[in-house]
């Protein structure tokens, strides 16, 4: 059935509700579709996309239209099941403000129980500043706590999305957002994120990118340039699992530049790249709770104190490489032993070619679980083990590896030089089948160490 009403066309069919800009004269207050050049174009009914999210029947589509939608009249809220289908993050935007100093509220919350799917838009400008005292829920059954736990935190959080429900974002950009923390987005529930950017987001306190305190999966998506307190890219406070993404750029002024995984988090980062964050205390990674580094490269971060990764829980690395990374003390790895069982081990991972007056490529106790290249031991307490390849300050090992650059696959990786020591350097089967790029392992006799297969 196709509906001719004033000014605009609603088209229903199968399940899906498509808007279609109108040509009427804007009206004081409302939240019209605007151009990209950002002359107003419509303000009737049916173009507002707060009111077809309200008319919307539960597990319908809403396709919309390209413009940019300002919602002036606060957040917007998702209270239903519902996929919202833009034309790409480009030509489709949603925002809270006309410019990021302008905002006053977030621009969308998606409500407990609701399974909502988000893709092709840009979702900015939205500030949370609220001060109201919440009580958020978090899963953490791996670190035995129920998955009824609570956590009390402040509102102030999720400046482009705050989700309590089951949340997809796909093909979309959130940037520009500010809030306590979660400047970008918020997750108390569960999200996932696939080929996306989250990028330019601010926030005072944890997780400037994104806060997690329920379940997050992200895959082929870009955190990038987002500023904050620990955690500026991602701060971790449930169960999170990282495939195939990158942590580029973002900026803490307490620790964590890249990544925060607090003590009641359970982390993954598989096949992902941390590089060039920058922060007081680790620049990459900071650790506090059970993190897996599995085929992941930690390069060219940079701090006062443990430049790659900072560990004070339970770390293991698998066919990782951590290389490139400059601190004043640590620069590739630092391990210190804050909790029970806590500790770092490495398998088939390169820890070398990182810079510092003390330690440069660990501090601390490194358990290996074989066939590792570490540059310089000075500083840490490596507890060899077979196939290991151990430098000194008067002998260092050098790695032989090339910059930090796209070698294939989603992120950037440190390929292996022709005469790199950690070729054909593990045991035949003891490697992943394949590497951070999706290469198989072996190419050779055997598989190489680090995350790259030559």
């Amino acid at each position: 059935m196709i509906t001719l009403l004033k000014g605009f066309f609603v088209v229903f069919a199968l399940g899906i509700i498509l808007i279609i800009a109108c040509d009427e004269e804007n009206t004081p207050g409302g939240e019209a579709l605007t151009s990209i050049e950002g002359t107003q174009q419509a303000d009737c009914p049916g173009c507002i996309l707060r009111a077809r999210i309200a008319s919307a029947q539960p597990g319908e589509t809403i396709i919309i239209s390209p413009g940019i939608y300002t919602m002036t009249g606060g957040e917007l809220v998702i209270d239903k099941d519902l996929n919202l289908v833009g034309a790409g993050p480009e030509a489709t935007v949603i925002q809270a403000a006309v410019s990021w100093d302008l905002a006053v509220h977030r621009v969308i919350k998606i409500t407990e129980g609701s399974v909502v799917s988000i893709s092709g838009v840009t979702i900015r400008y939205g500030s949370e500043t609220s001060t109201e005292v919440r009580m958020i829920p978090f899963h953490s059954e791996a670190v035995g706590m129920p998955s009824s736990g609570i956590e009390a935190m402040r509102a102030e959080f999720g400046g482009g999305i705050y989700n309590q429900g089951t949340l997809t974002i796909s093909d979309s950009i959130v940037t520009e957002n500010y809030a306590g923390g979660g400047g970008g987005i918020f997750n108390g529930a569960k999200i996932t994120i696939e080929n996306g950017s989250v990028s330019g987001n601010r926030s005072r306190g944890f997780g400037a990118g994104i806060f997690n305190g329920g379940i997050f999966q992200v895959s082929n998506t870009v955190i990038e340039n987002n500023v904050g307190g620990s955690g500026a890219g991602l701060s971790n406070w449930g169960e999170a699992y990282v495939m195939s993404a990158t942590f580029d750029g973002n900026r803490s002024k307490i620790s964590g530049g890249g990544v925060y995984n607090h003590s009641i988090g359970v982390m993954t980062l598989d096949s992902s790249t941390v590089s060039h964050n920058e922060s007081a205390i680790a620049g990459g990674i900071n650790n506090w709770g059970r993190l897996r580094v599995i085929n992941s490269t930690i390069s060219n971060n940079t701090a006062d104190y443990a430049a790659g990764i900072d560990n004070r829980g339970v770390l293991t690395l698998t066919n990782s490489t951590v290389t490139g990374n400059a601190a004043l003390e640590g620069g590739g790895m630092v391990v210190r032993t804050m909790v029970s069982n806590a500790g770092a081990s490495i398998s088939d991972t390169i820890l070398a070619g990182n810079t510092a007056s003390q330690g440069p490529d660990c501090l601390g106790v490194i358990a290996s679980l074989g066939h590792n290249l570490i540059g310089i031991d000075s500083g840490c307490e490596f507890i060899a083990g077979e196939g290991d390849s151990v430098g000194t300050a008067v002998r260092p090992v050098d790695a032989k590896l090339g910059s930090l650059q796209a070698n294939g696959g989603p992120t950037a990786t440190n390929a292996l030089l022709p005469d790199s020591p950690a070729i054909d350097a593990s045991a035949a089967g003891s490697c992943l089948s394949l590497d951070q790029r999706g290469v198989p392992r072996p190419r050779g006799d055997s598989c190489d160490i680090g995350s790259y297969e030559r």
